[in-house]
């Protein structure tokens, strides 16, 4: 992973690249096998740029037209940014790299990311009355 690139105003964070994992299930693994220390040096080194980050995205899309045509290095960029929410649930609410009494990260499979998610009927928060 430390081939993995930032853009150049943000070069200096990619000392935590690693945390750029490529999807939220690798991302809470690499959490949780971190101390608090860690996480909380992460999360401390991002978020005062979370700000700046966001401008920077705002700008680079208007420049390039579409997200699909951004720099890989951008990607990575957007992706430490989705590291850095998660982060935060452990420095702001858990106090703790693993959810307290949640499943560990290897019995736990984020719903988008798994196979025909896309598929699954819309959940329906108020059903239609049924006729009298």
């Amino acid at each position: 992973m430390k081939s993995k690139r930032l853009p150049q105003p943000y070069q200096f964070l990619e000392k935590y690249i690693d945390w750029a994992e490529p999807n939220e299930a690798k991302r809470l693994e690499y959490r949780e096998n971190l101390s608090m220390e860690d996480i909380r040096e992460f999360y401390d080194a991002m978020a005062p740029h979370a700000p700046a980050v966001l401008e920077y995205f705002k700008a680079v899309e208007a420049k390039d037209g579409s997200t699909d045509q951004v720099s890989l290095e951008t990607r990575n960029l957007f992706v430490l940014m989705q590291a850095l929410s998660d982060a935060a649930l452990s420095v702001e609410l858990h106090k703790s790299p693993t959810v307290p009494d949640g499943m560990p990260w290897d019995m736990w499979k984020p719903e988008h990311e798994t196979p025909g998610w896309k598929r699954k009927p819309k959940v329906r928060l108020f059903p239609k009355a049924a006729a009298s």
